[in-house]
């Protein structure tokens, strides 16, 4: 059953095709139906996939040579260097020497690793730079690099893994060429495969925001849950009349499309570019739906029914109001509302948080778009120039290590008879994870390494099983039914070459810091929505066509890739 567990997960997404605007078929992410041998029942050939060649004795000898390796834990005296700002160790503990996690990762793969991780509270971006300017680089390296990875290799920095992947990683490749999606994403526009990625089992697992409500305050106001925009203005003005609540958000509602999506909108605060039906990629803000969505907000406002400390509101602030009886309908994350849920059994104040459906304009419409990020995250890990040539081998194994069966179940739920039993063939956490005095979530911290943006596969067992179940109910009412509308989002792995970056950064970062202050002053209402237009000018005199030319383009070079 372990098997078919990793076998499905392989599987995934054999079919996956770019993401697109609204109405396009695009990659899901969940394991597919039919499972594929897994990549310790492959020969050595198969596990390259389509890249051998009939009578190629060359491929031959390579296969031989990736057959002889004996599996895990490796025989070595070898150490490993490591830089990253990932798997930080748990809190609880002093440092990765005592982390379980990290000591008996050492031990399931027969490889120590020397980790360094920036100082606490250091700007890791001054970090990282810092670290890649010394000729003396670790081993390994894993960061945010996945946009810079070509110039990475033409300046020496990291390894071109395309010819190593195959014998080295046989897992990773096997994966990757059964996945043409996230293949794509991890190699360069010119073809060259960089490093090792980080992937969600399910998208369901990238749509981690949306709507929620207090679903005892519907039942006292006699309401329904909220469907339509219409819903939402009359359970808005309900629970202000009734309790003085008002309508609030988090701050990753600026950069979430909200509540846009009713009106054929995809953003908010934060600039937001999306991809149309064409594969066009459009500015959110500069579309009449946008202006629409934005009205229809600023009404809200003018009638008393906005929360007044949106502009400022943080994630804390907002759980102080929920916690106090100020809110009772919101937008946040799926870790917010398991918050609320715990707050409110802590206090006894009778609160019942439940997730619910993004708003539609008329009933039994879709909604245009949902928060959901790219499948693919912009994480990766690397192999240095620095790393002796007798090395790079160990720290390929190291690296495929993750893609193993084994691999799979260790960094997703630990060591099995400790933090994790297998029930009907399925993993499930025990109770020294699930009824932890630390919290679920901290102490499969100390076991486990995809709790955050590991190396490998995130399961979504195991992030559902961390959740309250009334949370995973609300993740299931965001992104079921409403995948397609995940398909706006610009993939994270395009790439630019260092003269567009910084052109389109430049306008980028200008345009970004017009469109909150222009958007949350027409919110608000300190900003006259007359002056609509006088604002899509001051976006295309900032340089907004240039923009989007420059990022179509490398849009347009990753489709080809």
């Amino acid at each position: 059953m372990k098997k078919k567990l990793l076998a499905m997960l392989l599987a995934a997404a054999t079919t996956m095709t770019v993401l697109a605007g609204c109405g396009n078929q695009a990659a899901d992410g969940k394991p597919a139906d039919e499972g594929a041998a897994t990549s310790d029942e492959a020969t050595a050939s198969d596990k390259a996939g389509n890249n051998t060649e009939e009578d190629g004795s060359a491929d031959e000898a390579e296969a031989v040579e990736a057959a002889e390796f004996a599996g895990y834990p490796i025989d070595t005296d070898e150490v490993l260097t490591l830089w990253t700002n990932q798997i930080m160790p748990s809190s609880t503990v002093a440092s990765w020497e005592e982390s379980p996690f990290h000591v008996t990762l050492a031990e399931m793969t027969g490889i120590d690793i020397d980790y360094t991780f920036p100082a606490s509270g250091t700007d890791q971006k001054q970090a990282f730079n810092l670290m890649i300017s010394d000729s003396n680089l670790p081993d390994m390296i894993w960061y945010s690099f996945m946009g810079d990875a070509e110039s990475y290799i033409e300046d020496g920095i990291i390894r071109d893994l395309t010819d190593l992947l195959p014998k080295y990683a046989p897992n990773y490749w096997k994966f990757l060429q059964e996945n043409p999606y996230y293949d794509k994403s991890l190699k360069t526009d010119s073809g060259k495969y960089y490093g090792f990625g980080f992937f969600r089992e399910s998208r369901w697992q990238s749509a981690y925001h949306g709507p929620m409500v207090r679903q005892d305050w519907l039942d006292e106001c006699g309401l329904p849950m909220p469907e339509t925009i219409e819903d939402w203005e009359t359970t808005i003005r309900a629970f202000n009349d009734k309790y003085g609540a008002k309508f609030a958000f988090t701050p990753t509602w600026r950069v979430s499309p909200g509540m846009a999506g009713a009106f054929g909108a995809y953003g908010t605060v934060e600039l937001a570019l999306y991809i149309d039906d064409d594969s066009k990629l459009q500015i959110a803000q500069m579309q009449d739906e946008w202006k629409e969505y934005i009205t229809w907000l600023n009404k809200l406002n003018n009638e008393g029914l906005l929360d007044p400390d949106i502009v400022t509101l943080d994630d804390t602030g907002l759980r102080t109001k929920v916690a106090n009886g100020q809110v009772g309908l919101t937008n946040a994350n799926l870790t917010g509302l398991n918050s609320f849920i715990l707050d409110a059994q802590s206090s006894g104040n009778g609160a019942n948080w439940v997730g619910c459906p993004y708003p539609v304009m008329n009933k039994g419409d879709k909604t245009c778009a949902i928060f959901c990020e790219d499948p693919v995250v912009p994480i990766v890990a690397g192999i240095t120039t620095s790393c002796p040539e007798e090395k790079v081998e160990l720290a390929l194994r190291w690296l495929d290590y993750p893609f193993s069966e084994e691999g799979f179940l260790y960094w997703n739920f630990g060591t099995e008879g400790v933090s994790y039993e297998m029930v009907e063939g399925e993993p499930h956490f025990t109770d020294l994870i699930l009824k932890s005095e630390l919290g679920a979530a901290e102490a499969a911290g100390l076991y486990t390494g995809e709790g955050g943006w590991g190396c490998g596969i995130q399961a979504l067992g195991m992030v559902q099983q961390k959740l309250d179940p009334a949370v995973v109910e609300a993740g299931d009412a965001w992104y079921y039914g409403n995948e397609d509308a995940g398909n706006w989002t610009y993939p994270s792995a395009v790439t630019m070459t260092p003269e567009e970056s910084t052109e389109s950064s430049t306008i980028y970062n200008a345009i970004n810091t017009y469109v909150k202050e222009m958007a949350l002053k027409f919110i608000t209402g300190e900003e006259s929505l007359d002056n609509y237009d006088a604002f899509i000018q001051t976006l295309n005199d900032m340089g907004a066509e240039r923009m989007l030319e420059i990022r179509q383009a490398a849009y347009d070079r990753f489709l080809q890739r």
